[in-house]
């Protein structure tokens, strides 16, 4: 997959018009909405850097701040996820009341009678590459209007154009890209942001939801690192499988090598005709069993790529609610917005049995990528010994100076089909030895503990 790198090292938050409020890498925006997408709840970083007041947010649809460059394909992508039951992350532009427009990533996800979203702002290499994906959805809606389209087919239109320019840069789908620039953000997030929320001075309930919220991120970042070791291990798997790919059709033109070197001595050493022609089959084992490796290994990346946003997305969501609790301890917001924790809590808890089933999905790969590691690997030792075979014959009989130029590539494929061998052995090993382990059961319990004491700080 390509990478669109943009240095973010110097920035300090979201991008921003001149003379608009400031977005922090620090804050976060709230809301939910209803199934129309009509306001229900947000918190203080949304209306100031909105510039309206909660109460004029209330009750109005949230294309309030929707600013007119953003591409309708990419709601048209959002809501269609939302609709399925699935969460969404995406890159929005977002237009202030005094005009000035801001960037912020929000995540989406559906809750009883509407939506959830927190939002953040853009700190991975991944925000550049939306903005030039999105200025060619909309040279793909415009194009769609002048043709005499409805609205429907121009979101349908900039949908399509926003796929097609993430094709060019390698993602095959907008699920990838999303599966990608969520923990992207997690991650610059937390490399910009160092103990934000932590208030070692709270007592009571409140401070339960705080060290509550510290426990979550703690078992949630172990989770993430050990995924982090596993696309590492994919990788190291993949550029292996790819090496040994390329070994095996070597292999093949040695085989018809060793073969059309003893077809010319066979009437005088039928014994080696015999080993040539029985060492093509484990080399097509081989062959077949590293294509579908491969395939393999797509699939396992890709269970842990997921995996990586189900967590990203608990992480993110936790975050809110740290960011709720210390703007209630600072004073800075009435104790009555920790009404929305509940709602954040049941959200991640919810995503739980997603996580689960991922995380079957992802050590079932594991355990198949480690026995098709061990196959492809017993089928080239087994190759590697009819070739020395072969090898071994033509000296005791020998037929070197008959066979001659022949001999160079085949002693070639013994030697580096044997290093290559062993290092596919030693990465199916790894691979056995990781399946992963989470105590979803005490994670739960953990969600359902903070709600219970943010909602012991809600005045009745």
């Amino acid at each position: 997959m390509l990478t669109y790198a943009k240095n973010v090292a110097d920035q300090q938050g979201a991008p921003i018009d001149a003379g608009g409020p400031t977005l922090g890498p620090t804050e976060l925006f709230f809301s939910t909405t209803d199934r129309r997408g009509v306001i229900g709840l947000g918190n203080s970083v949304f209306t100031r850097v909105s510039g309206y007041a909660l109460e004029e947010l209330t009750g109005q649809p949230h294309n309030i701040v929707r600013h007119r460059d953003m591409p309708a394909g990419m709601f048209r992508l959002m809501w269609d996820r939302l609709a399925e039951g699935r969460p969404v992350g995406a890159f929005v532009r977002n237009q202030a009341r005094n005009g000035a427009a801001y960037w912020v990533f929000a995540a989406m996800s559906p809750v009883p009678g509407g939506y959830v979203s927190v939002r953040l702002a853009p700190c991975s290499q991944y925000f550049g590459l939306a903005e030039k994906i999105y200025a060619q959805a909309r040279i793909a809606e415009q194009e769609s209007s002048g043709a005499g389209s409805d609205r429907r087919g121009v979101a349908a239109s900039g949908a399509r154009g926003l796929e097609e320019a993430l094709h060019r840069y390698g993602f095959p789908s907008y699920d990838e890209f999303m599966y990608e620039t969520l923990p992207a953000e997690i991650t610059a997030r937390g490399n910009l942001v160092s103990a934000t929320s932590l208030r070692p001075y709270a007592s009571g309930p409140i401070a339960a939801v705080l060290a509550g919220t510290a426990l979550v991120d703690e078992r949630l970042e172990q989770m993430v690192g050990r995924l982090g070791e596993y696309q590492e291990l994919c990788d190291r798997l993949m550029t292996a499988a790819a090496q040994v790919t390329d070994i095996t059709r070597r292999i093949d033109r040695s085989v018809a090598a060793a073969r059309d070197a003893s077809a010319g001595v066979a009437d005088e050493h039928p014994g080696l005709l015999n080993i040539a022609q029985v060492m093509g089959e484990p080399m097509r084992e081989a062959a077949a069993t590293l294509h579908t490796l491969r395939s393999e290994l797509d699939r396992l990346r890709a269970a842990v790529t997921q995996l990586r946003f189900r967590i990203s997305l608990a992480s993110l969501y936790n975050s809110m609610v740290a960011a709720f609790a210390a703007e209630v301890v600072d004073s800075t917001a009435p104790a009555h917005t920790l009404k929305a924790v509940p709602l954040l809590c049941d959200t991640t808890a919810g995503g739980l049995s997603g996580m689960a089933d991922q995380m079957h999905e992802v050590n079932a790969q594991l355990s198949t990528v480690a026995r098709l590691s061990e196959r492809a690997s017993t089928a080239l030792d087994r190759f590697r010994r009819f070739l020395g075979q072969w090898r071994l014959r033509v000296l005791r009989h020998k037929a070197g100076p008959v066979i001659g130029a022949k001999l160079a590539p085949i002693d070639e494929e013994i030697a580096v089909s044997w290093e290559w061998k062993e290092l596919l052995n030693s990465l199916g090993g790894e691979f056995l030895a990781s399946t992963i382990t989470f105590d979803f059961v005490a994670l739960d319990a953990q969600l359902a503990a903070i709600a219970s004491a943010a909602a012991q700080c809600v005045p009745d």
